[in-house]
């Protein structure tokens, strides 16, 4: 505490002369004072955006997670595996992986490449406070701009996925119609005949 009063105290008496100061009831200037350099601004939104980045990511997986899920008829266990946005994405990618074996999923190789890329990136989660990382802004932004990249890329192989599942509806739908109405006409033609 008392090292903070030195430094508002050296702020208030660095003042321009002539500018006034109102002081506290305590003797604190009014004014408050940046004491981090300027590149301590840059470096919490590049934290910040690394930490958005991650929660985006985690959004992404729990969603690409239900969606094979459901499609695969299995219950919905990966639910309960929703965590704290700060907790780590393996045991996410862990259930993605075994949800990925058992649909039939088209771009298998894809997706099997973004969750390696993502349990990689997981372990920066852990690193992102120590030191060497956090003042590294070029690291910063290498780190956002990669999990921005695996969160698109996720985003895209699912709806990818749910479009060719609807278009495997669709297609399916328009078979069944057309035997049924196969069926039925044959059944027309058949009662036509015989009433003759």
């Amino acid at each position: 505490m008392a090292s903070s009063r030195r430094l508002v105290s050296a702020t208030s008496l660095a003042q321009a002369p002539g500018a006034s100061a109102s002081a506290g009831a305590d003797g604190f200037a009014a004014t408050i004072t940046t004491l981090r350099p300027a590149s301590g601004r840059e470096r919490a939104e590049l934290i910040r955006d690394v930490i958005d980045a991650f929660r985006r990511l985690r959004n992404s997986i729990e969603r690409f997670n239900r969606m094979l899920a459901h499609g695969s008829h299995g219950s919905h266990h990966g639910d309960g595996e929703a965590a704290q946005v700060g907790a780590s994405l393996q045991p996410l990618l862990a259930a993605l992986s075994r949800h990925v074996d058992l649909a039939r999923f088209a771009r298998q190789r894809e997706l099997k490449r973004a969750i390696r890329d993502a349990r990689r990136l997981d372990k920066t989660r852990d690193a992102l406070f120590g030191d060497a990382f956090c003042l590294d802004t070029e690291a910063l932004r290498r780190t956002v701009a990669e999990l921005e990249r695996l969160d698109a890329a996720f985003v895209g192989l699912g709806v990818e996925h749910v479009l060719e599942q609807h278009a495997n509806a669709a297609e399916t739908r328009s078979r069944e119609a057309t035997a049924s109405h196969a069926v039925t006409g044959g059944v027309v033609t058949l009662a036509r005949e015989s009433a003759a």
